[in-house]
């Protein structure tokens, strides 16, 4: 039995890290989103990413770059 990869499709990656497509795009391009990795085969002109290092990404990295600092005084 072959093991098939879990991949998120643009939608669902833009939902995940809560960002619009522009932005996206505009990252990708810019080379700031490096865990983003195509799935292929691919299946038509759909694009799929990979899960793994999306999800170990928003686990690790993402999540304490989008938290604010805490106020004090």
């Amino acid at each position: 039995m072959r093991h098939q990869r879990r991949c998120y499709s643009v939608d669902q990656l833009l939902h995940k890290l809560s960002m619009t497509y522009r932005t996206l795009v505009q990252l990708k391009d810019a080379g700031k989103l490096t865990f983003l990795e195509e799935c292929r085969p691919g299946i038509g002109r759909s694009v799929r990413y990979r899960a793994e290092p999306i999800d170990r990404y928003l686990a690790n990295g993402w999540a304490a770059c989008r938290q604010r600092p805490r106020q004090t005084g």
